[in-house]
This record gives structure tokens, sequence and C-alpha cells, in this order.
């Protein structure tokens, strides 16, 4: 039996994922917070390579939002707003 993963369902987690931490970073931003944690949910770090989540994020919200320096530790990440 071949198994294929649902490309349409992963670009629309993917999708979801970045609205997430968006919002956490405005609600961070809203109580004049720097920087939060984004904690992902368990086995699913694994479908987002570590780059280009965090490319997109920052892509997203033009620049103000970026991935802290080694701030990636696979279950969660450390994000930081920058001005």
């Amino acid at each position: 039996m071949k198994i294929n993963v649902n490309e349409q369902a992963a670009r629309i987690r993917k999708a979801q994922v970045v609205g997430e931490i968006l919002a956490s970073a405005k609600d961070a931003a809203e109580r004049g917070v720097n920087n939060f944690i984004y904690q992902f949910k368990a086995g699913e770090r694994n479908s987002f390579p570590a780059p280009y989540l965090n490319i997109t994020v920052e892509e997203e919200s033009e620049g103000t939002v970026k991935c802290a320096y080694r701030g990636d530790h696979g279950d969660w990440c450390k994000y930081v707003i920058v001005r």
C-alpha cells in the first residue's frame, strides 16, 4: 500500500501555524513584551523545516517578527519583535 501526504492540508496547516505565531506576536506587542515562545503541537514541528517556517513568519510580518538567535529548539521557537 502506498501512502501519500495530503499536500493541500499541509499548506493549510502551515498557514494556520504562521497565523498563530503572528497572533502571539501581536498579543505580546500589545502587552509591551518584545519576545515570546511558540510551542508546536507534538510531532508537528518535523513537518515544517526550520528555516522555511521562520523565513515565512519574517516575510509575513514585514521583518518585524524574527526567530531569536539560537531560538529554534525543535518543539518550540523563541521569536523577537524588532522595531
